[in-house]
């Protein structure tokens, strides 16, 4: 077992945190708000924090064994999740990360925090170097749940042993990780996305279902659905590298089992994977910068482990679907549309957009005397409007009218000349729903079609507003609304 300390800032650990593995340990304390306070608190005040320790799992990952709460509250703190208490609000001069000064906001992003790297450890010596550290190493959920007596257990058991595991997964199988992939798919395709998938919620799946059938639907589906994703990933290097990550794209490759469509999309679903993993890493890159929230919602899942972490990633999952790979999503039925949590997610992006462009007034206002978003009582229903899941191509074009007055003329000449992609886009779409592009030269008129053809394929996936099936118009809208959030994320950062 070799061991090597070392330290890195907060910020480089916040934009890396798709890095970092933190595995359900059934005896950890999960920490209340007071006590995450109390952390963030003292790394404020520069004192020195007890070291990490980190299991090396790949080249790039590391599973956290010690510190994971403290993780957890540091990536809450600085995705503006946790609030400062009240007097360190007052000590620090802000209660969200967001709104702490800048200098305190870098002495923050800087400060280092000390960590151990294991690497070539066996699963003996973990266990005698964290008896000797802290009582013994708390036993994995999967170390627990292969003593479970049951035919699901023994099934799971016999699938983590699958080439796709063995050969194409870039995860060591120590501690029974791919056994503990395995459960949480079974336990996903038994009793739904909805369900919990810590270790008291796996365990009394695997003992309702201690009868389990080999050749039951659900395990013939799960086979399916393995073998298409080994002859998927098999011939080159695979960016799988998290179990949970993992997980999740098994439970889309059972999805797509189901149709009785998945043959010959081995091609598309690794290119569909490739490109969705490409944009996770570069949004949790950018940090505070980041623009698009469906990925922020889904590594928030990741880490955090909560009840509903596999519903939310595989609604985002199908959502990037349809724009990423409209070809892999036609393969369902428009059903899956709904089953993509499309309506909720417009509800919610509409809510967050009404906040953002409030916090955007006040402290452009701070500083330039007046609001950058003019506001009037047609601002008001225009926001109550866009929270409404559009059905057809009027419903669509009444969205573009709203949009466009919220941040095209609201804004009027104080963003000219710096709009933000997303409101660039709201003009072209509108510009096509009035045609306003059949004038000039045949060549400047093909030139902009092909410029607002692109646009809206950005957010459909491909198609006109005049063709597509009117079932995709939430998708539309839920990705161009998540795009505009994204923006006003980007302005409220800049502090303008």
């Amino acid at each position: 077992m070799k061991m090597t300390a070392e330290r890195r800032a907060l910020d480089k650990i916040f934009r890396r945190r798709d890095r970092y593995e933190i595995p359900d340990w059934q005896r950890e304390e999960v920490w209340d708000t007071g006590k995450k306070q109390r952390l963030i608190d003292s790394i404020l005040r520069g004192w020195k924090l007890p070291k990490l320790y980190f299991v090396k799992i790949s080249d790039s990952e590391y599973e956290v064994v010690d510190g994971q709460q403290r993780l957890l509250a540091i990536f809450e703190f600085c995705s503006n999740e946790l609030a400062l208490s009240k007097d360190s609000s007052k000590l620090f001069g802000g209660t969200l990360y967001r709104d702490i000064p800048q200098k305190t906001a870098d002495l923050f992003d800087d400060f280092e925090i000390e960590y151990d790297v294991i690497e070539d450890a066996k699963d003996e010596e973990l266990k005698e170097f964290f008896l000797r550290l802290q009582e013994g190493l708390p036993l994995t959920s999967s170390e627990k749940l292969n003593a479970v007596h049951s035919k699901l257990r023994d099934y799971c058991r016999t699938t983590s042993k699958h080439p796709f595991f063995k050969e194409v997964v870039a995860i060591s199988d120590t501690r029974y990780s791919h056994f503990d992939i395995s459960s949480k798919v079974a336990t996903v395709e038994i009793e739904g996305p909805e369900t919990g998938l810590r270790f008291d919620d796996i365990k009394a799946v695997f003992e309702s279902q201690s009868n389990f059938s080999s050749t039951s639907a659900v395990a013939k589906r799960i086979k399916t659905a393995l073998d298409f994703l080994y002859s998927a990933f098999k011939d080159e290097g695979s960016a799988l590298r998290t179990r949970t990550v993992v997980q999740s794209l098994i439970t889309l490759a059972c999805k797509l089992v189901a149709t009785g469509r998945y043959e010959g999309m081995e091609h598309e679903i690794r290119k569909f994977y490739e490109a969705f993993a490409s944009a996770l890493t570069r949004q949790i890159e950018m940090g505070q910068a980041a623009t698009d929230s469906d990925y922020i919602l889904f590594q928030r899942s990741v880490n955090a482990n909560v009840k509903g972490g596999a519903k939310m990633r595989h609604q985002v999952l199908l959502r990037k679907l349809f724009t990423l790979s409209p070809s892999l999503a036609d393969i369902f039925d428009p059903t899956i549309i709904a089953e993509s949590g499309v309506s909720g997610r417009v509800d919610a992006l509409g809510d967050a957009i009404a906040k953002m462009i409030d916090q955007i007034n006040k402290k452009y206002a701070a500083v330039k005397g007046d609001d950058l978003f003019k506001a009037t009582n047609k601002t008001t229903q225009a926001l109550v409007r866009i929270r409404k899941v559009v059905k057809n191509l009027d419903e669509y074009s009444a969205l573009i009218d709203d949009l466009y007055f919220l941040f095209r003329e609201a804004a009027g000449s104080r963003l000219e000349n710096n709009w933000p992609v997303s409101f660039a886009d709201i003009n072209d779409l509108r510009t096509d729903l009035r045609h306003d592009v059949d004038h000039g030269t045949a060549n400047k008129v093909r030139s902009k079609r092909r410029k607002i053809g692109k646009t809206f394929d950005k957010y459909a996936g491909a198609g006109t507003p005049d063709t597509i099936d009117p079932t995709k118009f939430p998708l539309v809208q839920s990705n161009l609304m998540g795009a505009i959030e994204g923006d006003l994320r980007a302005l409220l950062v800049k502090a303008l």
